[in-house]
């Protein structure tokens, strides 16, 4: 199955979360951690999507250890969800997950 960077769903609205897989990858010498999500929605004919975004990482793996939120969902809970923008206090910005 194709699959495509979560950033792919930033503009999509609502989505639901039916399955997360936490995956380390090789980024030349670096391991970087990445969340594999798969939706009940198909958007262009994908399904699975990752993302390596430090706060939607969080979301779902603590250390390498899924949180409640990551257990509901391999448990068979669904997760409805949307992309927010997040603006943090020194003006930055970064990607959340926000329950809707």
């Amino acid at each position: 199955m194709i699959e495509s960077s979560l950033s792919k769903l930033d503009d999509k609205g609502v989505f639901t979360i039916v399955k997360v897989e936490n995956v380390e990858r090789k980024l030349g010498k670096e391991t970087i951690t990445e969340v594999n999500i798969e939706t009940e929605e198909e958007f262009d004919g994908v399904k699975k999507f990752y993302t390596s975004r430090k706060m939607i990482v969080a979301k779902f793996f603590d250390n390498d250890k899924p949180t409640t939120l990551s257990q509901d969902i391999l448990k068979g809970k669904k997760y409805r969800v949307k992309i927010i923008t997040q603006k943090f206090a020194n003006g930055k910005e970064d990607y959340d997950i926000a329950k809707s």
